[in-house]
């Protein structure tokens, strides 16, 4: 049986979806035919100026909206047909969907387009979204999907295809829910995916690394999981336990893909090695195997230093030698998720580490030449301003030994499935909250606007000390921020408000279909000024 992987908007678009060349490389091991499909790289590539932010991760909320998205396919209805067309062309028995909150509205779509192009097929849907019990039945009522599955694909893709292949029985396939008469049945847990080790390399044959954003790169995850729990993030839900690769099977797989770029014409066709474990440092000793691999044995050594990139915990282990060692063995720039200078803060968020620490660590790292960002958030559930002035004061105290800030562009989410989403009553967070950006404490203290203002002046200080703010967005700071205010405030019916900040934004992007979809909609609304509808009018009309 041949089966087709696909990745539908909204993604990521600076190197191939991960999930995709993973489980590509793993199911071609075992012998079953493989192709990948990228939609969302394939719209990103031929984005007009007036979609273009609609890939910054901060503008992306009109895919979280069903409506917007059959509407938005079905005015590129021929590059849609033809994408379908690619894959119907396969002759696939089995088409598996990469599935979050961003991308389920458009998988559905595409879903139900490539069912009716090719006649007998099955479809699966997987990902983090089915940790949610309401997504289970949404989407057997919203697609035509035939399984969903639940847990680690390499575990779960290759038992349903040989079901499928042979006849065999469906309920002997574990970690799916699939469809019976009017229910769905599921067949139980499918256990973690935990030999990391027997996995085959990561394949780029159908999704070329030079047809994304960074072309020199290799984003590898080596390790699934945290061995933090953190109040905030969701992580601990869909990754039980910390699972890794050895280093020894890290340094095959880099120096694999090395050997497979290399261009004698260009000898930096592949250059760097991002990390995308949600810490590289989880085992200290397997950090140091590696770079002990990469000192000894460099990745094609006749050519340029194998440079590489890597999220790290505020870990006492970090000592002046092992930075220094880590720098030896190619690393450019570690990323520390430091949050917050406040330690209260750092207690409430049940992040285990000592700003004094933390402080240490940067200092060291700067010192063996190693690059250095920060993560911050803004506004945690209990953050005073006293505590904010500590993020200040530990940026003043260290900030010269930063080579980049990350401020979050959504301040402090309450994310499904965190233990944060769990306990609102803990954190002071008023129930319910129906957006995961626009809560607010139950006390009134702590609303979107305030973290929005804490980040700003956040920024402004780093620019001021000259540390670079990555701003992550594709428009400025300071339109984001426009944007994301005219939402919070349309959201809460301040309809006169959303107007003042998505007028803002159209002074300086004035064909934005998404703020203008917006305008229009606010146009009708009751409460309008006069002067406010004119101002309005020059955008979408008096039709509008």
């Amino acid at each position: 049986m041949k089966v087709v992987l696909i990745q539908c908007p909204v993604w990521g678009t600076r190197e191939p979806p991960a999930a995709l060349v993973q489980l590509s490389g793993h199911l071609k091991s075992l012998g079953i035919d493989t192709r990948c499909f990228d939609l969302n790289n394939h719209l990103y590539r031929r984005r007009s100026d007036e979609i273009s932010t609609m890939w910054a991760w901060e503008q992306s909320m009109s895919w979280y909206d069903g409506g917007w998205v059959r509407g938005f396919f079905g005015s590129i209805s021929k590059v849609i047909d033809e994408f379908t067309d690619a894959i119907a062309g396969c002759e696939p028995g089995l088409a598996a969907f990469s599935v979050s909150a961003s991308t389920y509205h458009a998988s559905c779509f595409m879903a139900d387009m490539i069912k009716r192009r090719r006649r007998g097929i099955k479809v699966i849907f997987g990902g983090p979204a089915f940790l949610d019990p309401g997504y289970i039945g949404k989407a057997f009522s919203d697609s035509p999907a035939d399984f969903l599955a639940i847990g680690d694909g390499e575990t779960i893709l290759p038992a349903l295809i040989r079901a499928l292949d042979t006849g065999g029985p469906i309920e002997s396939c574990p970690g799916l829910y699939y469809r019976k008469g009017k229910r769905s049945v599921y067949t139980g847990d499918a256990g973690d995916f935990s030999l990391l080790d027997k996995m085959a390399f990561m394949d780029y044959s159908d999704l070329k690394i030079e047809d994304y954003d960074d072309a020199v790169h290799v984003a590898m995850m080596s390790s699934r999981g945290c061995v933090w729990k953190c109040a905030y993030c969701s992580t601990r839900a869909f990754a039980r336990g910390y699972r890794a690769m050895s280093a020894e099977r890290i340094h095959q797989e880099i120096t694999y893909h090395r050997i497979c770029n290399f261009d004698a014409k260009r000898k930096d066709n592949l250059g760097h090695i991002d990390f995308m474990d949600l810490e590289f440092n989880g085992r200290m000793d397997r950090v140091k195997e590696f770079c002990r691999l990469m000192i000894d044995y460099p990745p094609c050594a006749f050519l340029p230093q194998m440079k590489w990139v890597a999220n790290a915990i505020i870990h006492p282990d970090l000592d002046r030698d092992m930075l220094q060692m880590i720098k030896d063995a190619g690393c450019r720039k570690l990323i520390f998720g430091i949050e917050t200078g406040s330690e209260r803060v750092l207690k409430l968020m049940k992040k285990p580490y000592s700003v004094n620490v933390a402080k240490r660590i940067i200092k060291d790292a700067f010192e063996a030449g190693l690059e250095v960002t920060t993560n911050f958030m803004f506004g945690f559930p209990g953050e005073t301003e006293e505590d904010f002035q500590k993020t200040l004061d530990f940026v003043k105290e260290v900030g010269k030994y930063i080579e980049r800030v990350y401020p979050s562009r959504t301040y402090c989410a309450v994310e499904q499935f965190s233990y944060m989403q769990e306990h609102l009553e803990e954190f002071g967070i008023k129930p319910p909250v129906n957006h995961h950006l626009y809560w607010e404490t139950a006390d009134g203290t702590n609303t979107y606007p305030v973290r929005l203002e804490r980040c700003s002046r956040f920024e402004e200080l780093c620019s001021g000390l000259g540390v670079k703010v990555d701003c992550g967005v594709k428009t400025s700071v300071e339109m984001d921020n426009w944007y994301n205010l005219g939402h919070y405030y349309e959201y809460g019916r301040e309809y006169a408000k959303a107007a003042e900040y998505f007028l803002k934004y159209l002074e300086k992007d004035p064909k934005n279909e998404i703020v203008l979809s917006r305008v229009k909609a606010i146009r009708r609304q009751q409460g309008l000024t006069s002067v406010m509808k004119k101002e309005l009018e020059k955008y979408v009309g008096r039709e509008g």
